[in-house]
Order: structure tokens, then C-alpha cells, then sequence
């Protein structure tokens, strides 16, 4: 078998340098196990290199098989399959299973994983095949009509990957040192600063840190990748940097960084199509020797519990299912990273241990940060005292929002022909709006019953109220007033301490209708905090009316123990916010001076009296 190569087949090898590899691949393998009589008298195994596409070996056992009587009477598309289900036809097949064993020749696997045990069980042989050797590099390179590569040229070649092996043989020529260039681009596709160099990510870079050790342990030897917690999530609101991050941490290991999302999947068509991008997308991740593997919007999967009820609930269940297979088989010196607004949503499933089990939120950068973020923007150009008073304005703006800015300024000083200034900057801050006294005051109103409630409640030993005169015109909040807090120690929450944070949350709306008779859209973050805690109270934590642990879905609110739930978490918020308004009533004058205080000095600290 395959001694005397028809002219059309090496035609067809002389064009597909990828192909030929496969089916040298091949014939060694069988050849080293002396297993060529095996081939249709059972099934036979092939695990493949990582990182190689495993439809190539595929069409080259086709060719290879080709002539064996055993292959002639039934279409080599049901001999040979591949492991990962393939698209035929506009569907899916199913994956093999003891089921599908009669007539089956050949099965091409990634990892062995992909086998289930039954036909694992089921196969005449198991073989290993091997990546492409210096004899076969060299082989192919004159079958392409190009020279053979220096020897330590196609030595190295065979460590590389299939993408990068690929690539250096379409070239004319190819010395040591432009074979270094090539895998240097493969490698770092990302060319930007590493996680380490950036200001902020405090939490995710110390986690980092010891990655990078454990990464360089493994490459050398020393250290099964399985070792590693290889999975993490990257979770906050817009624009806190998560992508940034996440390819600043490619940077750092000095990992390929590969991006895609659920959306990106999705858009591909129907389930199918959908899966088919998702395993691509992990096919791809192994094309390197190391990946950063990076999925956002990863809520987008969903959780099958909220699709119990729905009538698409079963395609939703095969989509988290094929996504935490492919979690389960991720390839050594594969990082992923996920990123969500919503971490919530993420079906719990997906982020248990062993699968993506480390979580890091990211917020909106405080005043230092910000300061620090533009003073890497600009290089350090710029006096950091200077900056530090830019960012006391610029509250609520994110990474990407002072990267723009810091880009919006360069562009004056670039078309200029000058050095950036401080000026430049402050020409591209937006001009800020002023509150009125009227509205000042009530900002300070609206803190300070924050302050005296969870004071009187024990809630808090220490309360300092800060408002701002002026505003940032395109931030949807417009905060003005912030009131915060050194907490008491409570390891425990109870009945008492939770409907005491319910009410520290209603006490700047309570305040306000107290003092002008009406309140204001500044108290809705409140609110939705408040509402929150006392649903957590009555479905997360059983200690409402009835003590039961419930599901907050909100498909199943037509349910009658959901609206006896929501009964019981109205009932809560009503009292809580009734006893606010009784606390607060005969402390009318005391808001009102404390508010007089706060307007006059833009910052107050009280402290609970005894």
C-alpha cells in the first residue's frame, strides 16, 4: 500500500505542503507500529500532533487507504471521521460512539480525551503521530520545487507549530535568524506593554506574577501545565480595560493572544454554524505553544437554569454543554480568559474549580489611578502634581476614556510640531457644568441623612460626606455627593444588620422628603441597592415570612410562590423605609445644619458619639 504513488495523488501533495506532511505523518506511524495490516480490518486511532488540523489527516488517510479493497465498497467519508464532530451537508454529524463502530476504518483525534472509552475499548490500535520530522520538512520543500533548508533550520522547524511550520516553507529561503523573527511573530501577535508595566490591575498582576513563574517552570520541564489553574474571568462595567488587560497579560507570559467573543460565534448562524465557530476558535488557540485565549462577553453563553422554562431552552443547553467540553480538553499552554459585565449570568457550571475558577473585578479607576494611567499615557511627560489635579476632575472616567484623552491632546501638540503640554490636555477636558446652591444644598442633604442613619444604626463608627460643586456633563450619573464609610466588623449578617443596610440606603431619599418635601432621581442607585439586599433577605438567604431558598428569575414570576416572595420583599422595604422617615423626622434641623457644614466645606467627617 502506498509504494507506488499514482501521478494525480502527488500532484495533489506536490499543492497542499500540509497535506503531504499528514500523510507522511501517517504512513509512519503505521509503519513504527507495523500496523498496515490493521488498516480495515479494525478501527485504527490517530492522535495527531497539538495544534494541527486534524481535516488534513483526515484527507490524507483518504489518499493513503485508497486502493484497499476494504475502502472500495463504502464512501471514505463514513471510514475515516474525525473524533470533533465535522459539518457535512449544512449539519453536524454526531459524535462517534459505540454505535457508529460498523464500518468505521480510521478516527482522527486531537488528544485522546476526545475518544470516548467505549471506542477507545473498540480499536485495533491506538497510534501516535508524530509532528513533521527534518527528513519529511526537507521532503516536502522538494516536492514544492523550493531548496531544502539548512539542517539546524529544519531541526528547529519541528518544534514549531503547524501555522509557523507552514509558513517558513512557503518561503524562498529561510536562515536562523529570520526563523527567529517568524516565531517571534507568531508568539507575540500582541505588540503592546505587559501587564506589569501598566498602572492599576493591582489584584490581577499579583496573580500574574506567580503565573509567570509557574509559565516558565513548564516550558522548562519542570512543571506539568495541568498543574496550573489555567482559567480566569476578567469581570467589570464598560471601559474598565478588561480586552487591555487581557492582552497585556499575553504580553507578560509572552503568549500568542488570540480574541473572539460569544457574540462573534453567534453571528455565525444557527447552532451549528455556532458551534462550529466556537470549536474553531479553541482549535486556533492551540496553533501556538502558548495562548492567551481571550472570550468576551461571556455572559452571552447564559445560564441553563434560566432557560429551563423557555421555549429555546434546548438549544441554549447544548450551547453550555459544547462550551464546557471544550473547557474540559483545553490544550496544554492554553490560557483562558473570559470577560462580562455580568459575572451572574454566567452559568455556574463554567466557573467551578478546574474550569475557570479565578475571578478578578475591575473597577473604574480612582484618583490616583487615573493619574498614573495618564502619566503612562503621556510617558511621564508631564508633572504628576498637574495630573493629579486633572484627575480629581475627571471622576467616572475610565481607561479607555483617558487613553482618548491623552490622544486627543497629542494630536494638538503633533500638528504644532511641539512636545506635548498641560495645556493640551486641558483643552480637551470637557468644560464642566456647575450645581446650583439650590442643588448643592440638597446634595449635602441627601448625605447627610446617609451619614446620621447608619451612625444611630451602628452601621458605621465614622462617616465622611464629600460633595463636588461641579459636574461632568456626559456622565449619565452626575455624582455630586458621596458619603463613606469606616464600617463595623460584621463577619455574620443577620435579620438586623441586613434591614439596617436597607435603611442606610433609603436615608438620603428619606432626608430629602423631610427637608423639601419631595426627592429626587439621585436616590435610584439607592434604591436598587436597597431592593437588592432585601431580596437577597428573603430568596438567596431564607429569612423571609417563609424561610425557603428560592431562584430570583424572573421568568417564573408568574408562579405563586414568587409573587408570595415579592409580597414579602415589599413588605420589607416598606418598613425599612416608614422607620427611616420616624428617625429621621425629629433630626430635621440636625440635616439641615450638617448639610450648612458640608456646602461650606465640600468635606465632612462624623463620628458616632459614645
Amino acid at each position: 500500500m502506498g509504494q507506488h504513488m499514482p501521478s494525480y495523488r502527488l500532484d495533489k501533495l506536490r499543492q497542499s505542503p500540509s497535506l503531504f506532511l499528514a500523510y507522511s505523518g501517517i504512513r509512519r506511524a503505521l509503519r513504527k507500529a507495523e500496523a498496515f495490516a490493521l488498516v480495515g480490518k479494525g478501527l485504527v486511532i490517530f492522535i495527531i500532533p497539538a495544534g494541527y488540523r486534524p481535516t488534513d489527516y483526515c484527507t490524507a488517510a483518504r489518499y493513503l487507504f485508497e486502493g484497499v479493497p476494504e475502502f472500495d465498497w463504502v464512501e471514505g467519508n463514513s471510514k475515516i471521521r474525525t473524533a470533533v464532530p465535522e459539518r457535512r451537508n449544512g449539519r453536524f454529524e454526531e459524535s462517534v460512539s459505540a454505535f457508529d463502530l460498523e464500518g468505521l476504518a480510521v478516527l482522527v483525534a486531537t488528544n485522546i480525551e476526545e475518544v470516548s472509552l467505549e471506542v477507545r475499548f473498540a480499536a485495533a490500535a491506538i497510534l501516535a503521530i508524530e509532528v513533521p520530522s527534518p527528513a519529511q520538512i526537507q521532503a516536502v520543500r522538494r516536492l514544492t520545487g523550493k531548496r531544502p533548508f539548512p539542517d539546524q533550520v529544519a531541526a528547529v522547524l519541528t518544534t514549531s507549530t503547524q501555522s509557523i511550520l507552514l509558513a517558513a516553507i512557503a518561503r524562498q529561503t529561510l536562515d536562523e535568524e529570520q526563523l527567529r523573527m517568524l516565531d517571534d511573530f507568531e508568539s507575540l501577535s500582541y505588540e503592546g506593554p505587559s501587564l506589569f508595566e501598566l498602572p492599576g490591575y493591582e489584584s490581577l498582576k499579583q496573580w500574574a506574577r506567580q503565573l509567570a513563574k509557574d509559565v516558565d517552570l513548564c516550558r522548562q520541564g519542570k512543571l506539568s501545565w495541568k498543574k496550573l489553574r489555567t482559567g480566569v474571568l476578567i469581570h467589570g462595567p464598560t471601559g474598565v480595560g478588561k480586552t487591555f488587560a487581557a492582552k497585556a497579560l499575553a504580553r507578560s507570559l509572552g503568549m500568542k493572544f488570540v480574541e473572539t467573543s460569544v457574540g462573534a460565534w453567534q453571528s455565525k448562524g444557527h447552532l451549528g454554524d455556532m458551534l462550529a465557530a466556537m470549536r474553531a476558535c479553541f482549535q486556533a488557540a492551540q496553533d501556538s505553544r502558548g495562548t492567551v485565549l481571550f472570550i468576551d462577553e461571556l455572559d452571552s453563553i447564559g445560564r441553563r437554569d434560566n432557560f429551563a422554562d423557555d421555549a429555546h431552552g434546548q438549544y441554549w443547553q447544548v450551547v453550555v454543554n459544547e462550551f464546557l467540553i471544550r473547557l474540559d480538553k483545553l490544550q496544554d499552554n492554553v490560557l483562558l480568559v473570559g470577560a462580562t459585565n455580568f459575572p451572574l449570568l454566567i452559568d455556574p457550571a463554567v466557573l467551578r474549580s478546574g474550569r475557570i475558577e479565578n475571578k478578578f473585578a475591575l473597577s473604574l479607576p480612582d484618583r490616583e489611578t487615573r493619574a498614573e494611567i495618564l502619566n503612562w499615557h503621556t510617558a511621564a511627560t508631564i508633572e504628576f502634581e498637574s495630573l493629579l489635579e486633572i484627575a480629581d476632575n475627571l471622576e467616572g472616567w475610565s481607561g479607555s476614556d483617558l487613553e482618548r484623552l491623552v490622544r486627543d491632546a497629542s494630536a494638538i501638540s503633533r500638528h504644532q510640531e511641539r512636545d506635548l503640554e498641560l495645556g493640551d490636555l486641558l483643552a480637551k477636558i470637557p468644560e464642566r457644568g456647575s450645581f446650583s446652591p439650590d442643588n448643592l444644598f440638597r446634595l449635602a442633604v441627601h448625605e447627610a441623612g446617609h451619614a446620621l442613619v447608619a451612625l444611630s444604626l451602628g452601621y458605621a463608627s465614622s462617616a465622611m460626606i464629600t460633595i463636588k460643586p461641579s459636574f461632568d456633563p456626559a456622565s449619565p450619573g452626575r455624582l455630586g455627593g458621596v458619603t463613606e464609610y469606616e464600617f463595623e466588623e460584621n463577619h455574620i449578617p443577620t435579620d438586623t444588620t441586613l434591614c439596617n443596610s436597607i435603611a442606610v440606603s433609603y436615608a438620603g431619599m428619606a432626608a430629602e422628603f423631610l427637608v423639601f418635601g419631595d426627592r429626587s432621581t439621585g436616590s435610584g442607585s439607592d434604591v436598587e441597592r436597597a431592593t437588592m439586599i432585601a431580596r437577597k433577605v428573603v430568596y438567596s438567604y431564607g429569612l423571609g415570612n417563609t424561610p425557603i431558598v428560592a431562584e430570583m428569575n424572573p421568568r417564573a414570576k408568574d408562579s405563586a410562590i414568587n409573587w408570595r416572595l415579592e409580597d414579602n420583599v415589599f413588605e420589607i422595604l416598606d418598613a425599612q423605609y416608614e422607620r427611616v422617615l420616624a428617625m429621621l423626622e425629629p433630626q430635621r434641623d440636625r440635616i439641615i445644619a450638617l448639610a450648612k457644614e458640608v456646602m461650606l466645606n465640600l468635606h465632612v467627617k462624623i463620628e458616632r458619639e459614645g
